[in-house]
């Protein structure tokens, strides 16, 4: 009884193995190769193999790209996925920029929610995390940190260029308190007062001003310099000009007025 055993593609080519010590020449390769091509979907069998081995490589192909597209554009679920999934998609990813301000600012507090309350395996996959973060991937997170910073406060700027100068003041104020408000709730704060909140800026203000009266003029206008490098950097770089100019613009207001200038 002879034992049938599964052949290669190629099994079903007709070649003459006499050929194979002739010199090959362009004519007798574009005869070889139209040969092989014949043969290949001429027979049956051959066809059969072929379209089994396409079928294999389609949905290979097909289930590994789909899982990349699925993987690049998932949102994780902040209070179910693993935490390493959550910090690449907050800070690692920049299509995490295009999703509107407040829904932005929801994922990013329920982050920080997640790992304030962070069992000891989420701590030691958060370091992992971290201690891997360099090149690239740190340009990334201060890009998506800036552009959240931009979309921020021109959302505000936006309205504040068109309040009336005896307004702007109230505004300036309004403005602060929500951003600092934001703030708190991401570093797990206690609530403050709006009150409280422009008491701790006026504060803060102050110390600057009398901070820099002590450098003195040179080291102030270094220290006034660098202040304007790090939104230049961090902020007007993602912005287009017009952007850049009002928040500038109110950035700067929002400092005039606390320091009462």
């Amino acid at each position: 009884m002879s034992e049938h055993k599964a052949g290669s593609l190629l099994d079903d080519l007709q070649i003459d193995a006499a050929a194979a010590g002739r010199p090959a020449g362009p004519g007798v390769v574009r005869a070889a190769i139209a040969r092989i091509a014949g043969a290949l979907w001429g027979s049956a069998a051959a066809r059969r193999r072929l379209v089994i081995a396409g079928a294999v490589v389609l949905v290979g192909g097909g289930a590994a790209g789909g899982y990349e597209y699925w993987r690049l554009h998932h949102r994780p679920n902040y209070e179910l996925d693993p935490v390493d999934d959550l910090a690449e998609y907050t800070f690692l990813r920049s299509d995490f920029n295009a999703l509107p301000i407040k829904e932005r600012l929801k994922l990013i507090r329920e982050f920080a929610d997640r790992v304030r309350n962070a069992s000891s395996s989420d701590s030691a996959i958060l370091a992992s995390f971290a201690a891997g973060i360099s090149g690239r991937a740190r340009e990334q997170i201060q890009e998506n940190g800036a552009k959240l910073m931009l979309d921020m406060v021109d959302a505000s700027a936006v309205d504040y260029a068109k309040v009336p100068p005896e307004e702007r003041g109230a505004f300036l104020e309004k403005s602060v308190i929500e951003w600092t408000r934001i703030g708190d709730q991401v570093s797990g704060r206690g609530d403050r007062s709006d009150e409280e909140i422009l008491e701790d800026v006026r504060k803060q203000t102050k110390q600057r001003e009398e901070m820099r009266k002590k450098m003195g003029p040179e080291r102030s206008a270094k220290m006034a310099a660098g202040i304007v490098t790090f939104l230049n950097g961090n902020v007007a770089n993602h912005a287009n000009p017009i952007q850049s100019q009002r928040t500038l613009q109110m950035m700067s207001d929002v400092n005039k007025h606390f320091s009462g200038k």
